[in-house]
């Protein structure tokens, strides 16, 4: 059952309520750092400046003609304004921003130049003004084909940005064509075409007028936006339906948001400035799959026909699982950095086989038992600590129909995994409020949200937990993940385990055929006592608990494996301390460490292995006789699996900080990605709470006794 308070319930609500987001974060809102918009604002007014006036000649208002007065703006202004403001884009990586004011900056600088006769542009041609004017019809041709390449880099950002490069790109295309008529002597279409190219040219100006007001209102922090609605951001997406940002702070969630009927509300905010392009939304509810920026599968295609086939022995299937781990460990570091979604690092692993690793040959399954399952997350977490947990998870998850289904649940269940290769995430996180599940006589239906879900995005099935209303009782079901129900928050960017897509999720409506209600009888719709009724049917807490040590302990493993690497191809001796050595090898106080490292890892394996031999004999005995477990029974392996977390939790930790002695001050920097280690198992061992496992395994040691089976436990 679980504890959760009131407040706790209500935090997650809130959490996944978005009209109410703009309260829920406030407090962050007010210590976020101030937006860089400002400083965009600087090269969007010096281009609306400079546009507008060459504009007003054009058009000859007040019959101006002569354009050099406004030489001042092309240098001073534009040149400047937009060139040293380009740097500023380029120094938050806003590339697309960086190029465009760079380009117009030195654009008007160009055409200054053309104006101002100490450049003896104009006088080069003498009296030829036909080849002057076809020249100037060339320089303007080739700046319309540079802005059509912005208009079209603009389509998926605002329609702000699109309207400033469609007009400003009309306006370069008719000036173009009122040289060339100049050329050929038709001078009242060139004089029509100018004023049409700075009728175009006015209207860029005063978009470009309306994005730097935009812009000063957003950097002093107004809540309201200038003729748009000033809670959404407008997208126009690729399928056509309108969707809003409501932006705070540093991050932005996604939702639908009703767009008054009027032109002006498409005039939108952007994150950043109206030249960002978006690139990450991994705090945005409701987006779809490929709106994420995820790893590319298609970087291991070739291992797909490389292990077209799965071993047959226990250590066939170790010896992929280091494949695998060697693999990941190659660029484990900058992938881990980059945070992407990992369906690459999933796909490898469906190519791999590991998915199938525990279930039934005669749908395709290794058939193997969970000793072997843990030795093999340990092995690929050594290589990457996220894809080891995933790979963990999923074991479970695949089995859970094993511990609380029927035989007959389990047996569709792993026909359904196995055939198609499938991945399986999990929306049970015990600490939340539990998800409300009713029942409209065919159908379960499942409702409410989950902070913390595992591996979810990148899945193909996803575990469901919850309490069927007014019983108290909990139902566990599969379903498929891809369905509109399904939403997922995308904010899981924690110090550690950065690849595991352990986010929050949003359960609105997701049916389970009665049928699927694991431990259930779809007629009487009651839990059948012989499957849930007994202490078999807990022992996934332990399972998994076992999944949680071997993943740290692979990752501690492949921290010393890495750490050794870098100590005898990089770390330098220490040259004063009296005892000088020539390399660091063969320090005293290195391979002090190193060994008292490797022992207590060797150690820890040991245990580790007694514990997984321990409960797959719990399981091959009991398969077929789930009420012959004995809660003492149960227990006992309970406190096996606890004596592991304790010790890989401590052994882990003190590894992998204590790697750093060991490798030197340059191993801390980010490119060597030796930190990766610590923070992935810091990040998990604060799942729950070790010191209770100390307590435990005291009341078990001193006083005998077995701990009650909990959510934890």
């Amino acid at each position: 059952m679980s504890t959760t308070s009131p407040t706790d319930r209500k935090n997650v609500t809130d959490a996944f309520d978005i009209e109410r987001q703009g309260s829920v974060t406030a407090a962050a809102v007010q210590v976020a750092s101030k937006s860089l918009g400002a400083g965009s604002a600087l090269a969007l007014g010096a281009f609306g400046t400079t546009l507008t006036t060459l504009s007003l000649s054009l058009m000859e208002w007040r019959g101006v003609t002569i354009t050099n007065v406004y030489v001042g703006n092309f240098f001073f202004i534009a040149a400047f304004g937009l060139v040293i403001t380009a740097q500023w884009e380029l120094s938050v990586g806003n590339g697309f921003a960086y190029t465009v004011f760079s380009a117009f900056g030195l654009f008007y600088a160009g055409y200054g130049a053309i104006l101002t006769p100490a450049f003896g542009v104009a006088q080069a041609y003498g009296s030829d003004t036909a080849q002057y004017n076809n020249a100037l019809g060339f320089f303007m041709i080739l700046w319309t084909v540079f802005v059509f390449a912005f208009l079209i880099a603009s389509l998926p950002i605002n329609l702000a940005n699109i309207l400033v490069f469609f007009f400003v790109d009309l306006g370069f295309l008719t000036v173009a064509a009122s040289y060339f008529a100049d050329a050929d002597g038709h001078a009242e279409s060139a004089r029509a075409l100018r004023k049409t190219g700075g009728a175009s040219c006015f209207v860029a100006g005063m978009v470009g007028w309306y994005i730097v007001f935009h812009l000063f209102l957003k950097d002093n922090s107004s809540n309201n936006s200038l003729l748009v609605d000033p809670r959404c951001d407008v997208l126009q997406p690729a399928d056509g339906v309108i969707r809003a940002r409501h932006l705070q702070a540093s991050s932005a969630i996604t939702t639908d948001c009703p767009v008054p009927p009027c032109l002006l509300q498409h005039f939108i905010r952007a994150p950043h400035n109206p030249l960002t392009l978006p690139t990450h939304y991994h705090n945005q509810l409701n987006m779809t799959q490929t709106d994420i920026p995820a790893t590319d599968p298609a970087v291991y295609e070739a291992y797909k026909s490389q292990w077209a086939s799965l071993p047959d022995t226990a250590d066939a299937w170790l010896a992929r699982a280091r494949e695998v781990a060697t693999i990941l460990s190659q660029d484990a570091a900058q992938r881990e950095q980059e945070n992407k979604s990992p369906r690459a690092e999933v796909a490898l692993l469906k190519h791999s086989g590991l998915l199938k690793l525990l279930g039934p040959k005669k749908y395709g399954g290794g058939e193997q038992p969970w000793s072997v399952g843990y030795k093999a997350i340990r092995e690929v977490a050594k290589g990457d600590g996220s894809i080891g947990m995933l790979l963990g998870y999923h074991l479970l998850w695949s089995t859970t129909a094993n511990v609380v289904g029927t035989p007959s649940q389990a047996d569709r269940i792993h026909q359904w995994i196995i055939t198609n290769n499938y991945f399986v995430g999990g929306a049970v996180n015990p600490r939340d409020s539990d998800l409300s599940i009713t029942s409209d006589g065919e159908d379960i239906i499942f409702n409410g949200a989950k902070f913390f879900n595992t591996g979810g995005v990148v899945s193909d099935l996803t575990v469901l937990e919850g309490v069927l209303e007014g019983t108290g009782e909990h139902i566990f079901a599969l379903v498929e993940t891809r369905q509109a129900g399904i939403k997922f928050a995308h904010n899981w960017n924690n110090i550690g385990l950065r690849l595991t897509e352990s986010g929050g999720v949003k359960i609105e409506n997701v049916r389970a055929p009665w049928k699927d209600a694991l431990g259930w009888d779809e007629v009487s719709k009651r839990p059948r006592e012989e499957v849930l009724g007994v202490p078999f049917a807990s022992l996934l807490l332990p399972t998994i608990q076992l999944v949680f040590s071997n993943f740290y302990l692979g990752i501690a493993q492949g921290a010393l494996a890495f750490a050794s690497q870098y100590t005898v191809s990089t770390t330098r001796p220490w040259p004063f301390g009296g005892d000088n050595k020539p390399s660091a090898t063969e320090e005293f106080y290195i391979l002090e460490r190193y060994g008292n490292f490797f022992a207590h890892l060797r150690a820890a394996e040991a245990l580790a292995d007694r514990a997984g031999e321990e409960i797959s004999s719990l399981y091959r005995e009991h398969a077929d006789n789930r009420p012959g477990l004995t809660a003492r029974q149960r227990g006992d392996l309970a406190e096996w699996i606890a004596s592991v977390k304790v010790v890989t939790t401590d052994v882990g930790l003190r590894v992998t900080s204590g790697i750093f002695e060991v490798t030197g001050a340059r191993a801390t920097a980010v490119k060597v990605g030796l930190d990766r280690f610590w923070r992935d198992i810091r990040t998990h061992t604060l799942h729950d709470p070790v010191a209770y496992k100390n307590r435990e395994l005291g009341r078990y040691a001193l006083l005998g006794e077995v701990p009650e089976p909990t959510w934890y436990t």
